[in-house]
């Protein structure tokens, strides 16, 4: 019974490997919409974890919004997904697309500063601080005074 269980098992995991090519999908979405779809996953996962409660708050459901949007159903994506994913070369040109996109949204939402505001920043933040302790040296040394002045005036009043 055992060898016969592990011959089973033994042909259903050469049948698993086989080398089948994945076929073309009956509707096939261009890479250009590919990347584009995959894009807007990127960036609905993003915000999904950055905030977790924020497409819920808005109702957004973020797979049922990209099947909208780009007039598919999940079988359809999967399908295509599964053939992009086959033929590798095609798949790692769409994910550097992907990233080249994403790299270029994050610097646009970087902001900006010009080495000059940067060094007026550097400048008033010295300034401020160097304002803080005059004053703290001031109220340092009248707090002293007071105590000497004490003093002295209860000498005179023996």
């Amino acid at each position: 019974m055992k060898k016969i269980l592990g011959c089973i098992i033994a042909v259903l995991f050469l049948v698993s490997c086989s080398d089948t090519p994945v076929h073309k999908p009956k509707k096939l979405i261009k890479e250009n919409v590919m990347v584009d779809i995959l894009y807007d996953m990127a960036l609905l996962q993003a915000m999904k974890s950055y905030n977790p409660n924020m497409l819920d708050v808005m109702n957004i459901n973020s797979t049922n919004y990209i099947y909208k949007k780009y007039n598919i159903d999940s079988l359809q994506f999967a399908q295509n997904n599964e053939y992009y994913a086959s033929r590798i070369e095609d798949y790692q040109k769409i994910y550097e697309k992907v990233d080249e996109r994403l790299q270029k949204t994050i610097k646009a939402s970087k902001p900006k500063v010009l080495p000059e505001l940067k060094k007026d920043v550097v400048k008033k933040a010295i300034d401020s601080t160097k304002k803080a302790t005059d004053s703290i040296k001031l109220k340092s040394n009248d707090s002293l005074r007071k105590i000497s002045i004490k003093k002295g005036a209860l000498k005179k009043v023996k």
